[in-house]
């Protein structure tokens, strides 16, 4: 479904994979870029930041820009919405690489930047006072924003180094999975962070001269295998219950194809919420 769509059915939170696409480029140009990266730390751009996962050459679904325009366009539409972007870094751009399309979209004025109630670079930011949902937008902050690698809070202050806030349960869970684990994964240091996302994924892995490949499950071995469903849904929860306690709740549910365990997932958000429906 496009984002578009999402956000219509409800979903607030998007992991987004960014990446640069192929070069389409001269051979000068093409040298031009090669010895760029060979003498910097900072890879050349052409200016594009696309939305691919894995690879640009095998799904790209275009510029990082317009899917933030279409995010922009819907928080204008709608004042008392929050959304949440965690980002994977597959081309290890910097910080500020990302910066022009949030400035271009116009979605930058919506940015949370986190108030410095916590030393710099600290790797324990467990205990740090998030503003709730009612304050984020009363302050025009509706968009929270963390990336998994190459943050630079001193140059886009909006743009979060996702593993100082964040832990996240191991994600590559191998079909046929009899049960999804709960142990700390990322970052792992054992040490608490106050966000906690749940990844409720499955992969298909192939094993070619002991390299693995794992490739995400497609919707109908997820709807065969009841993995989005509310029963499932609710079986991981209460084994991570007694992982991380009766009191933890998880901030983010993550999966694949949440439309094809129906309304399971919006269930369990209620559920996590205590609201009805």
């Amino acid at each position: 479904r496009t984002i578009k769509e999402q956000l219509g059915d409800g979903i607030r939170a998007f992991m987004l994979d960014v990446a640069q696409p192929s070069i389409e480029a001269t051979i000068w140009e093409r040298l031009q870029i090669f010895f760029h990266n060979l003498f910097t730390h900072d890879k050349a751009r052409d200016g594009r930041v696309h939305l691919c996962h894995g690879s640009c050459d095998l799904l790209d679904k275009g510029p990082l820009t317009d899917t933030l325009v279409v995010v922009r366009e819907f928080l204008d539409s709608n004042p008392s919405e929050v959304i949440t972007f965690i980002i994977e870094n597959v081309s290890n751009f910097a910080a500020k690489d990302l910066q022009p399309s949030f400035v271009q979209s116009g979605i930058e004025k919506y940015a949370f930047i986190p108030k410095p109630t916590f030393a710099a670079n600290s790797t324990n930011h467990a205990g740090y006072q998030w503003p709730t949902l009612g304050q984020l937008v009363s302050e025009g902050q509706r968009l929270v924003v963390f990336i998994d690698s190459n943050a630079q809070p001193d140059v886009v202050p909006y743009i979060l180094p996702e593993w100082e806030y964040v832990v996240e349960i191991p994600y590559a869970n191998i079909h046929p999975i009899s049960e999804f684990p709960c142990n700390q994964d990322r970052p792992r240091d054992g040490l608490p962070r106050d966000l906690l996302v749940l990844n409720h994924f499955g992969y298909n892995r192939l094993t070619i001269a002991g390299n693995n490949i794992d490739t995400p499950l497609t919707p109908e071995q997820i709807r065969t295998s009841q993995y989005n469903s509310l029963g499932s849904l609710q079986a991981h929860l209460n084994t991570c219950a007694t992982t991380w306690g009766e009191s933890r709740v998880f901030n983010f549910i993550t999966l694949d194809y949440y439309d094809v365990g129906g309304q399971a997932v919006f269930d369990i958000v209620d559920m996590l919420n205590r609201v009805g429906k």
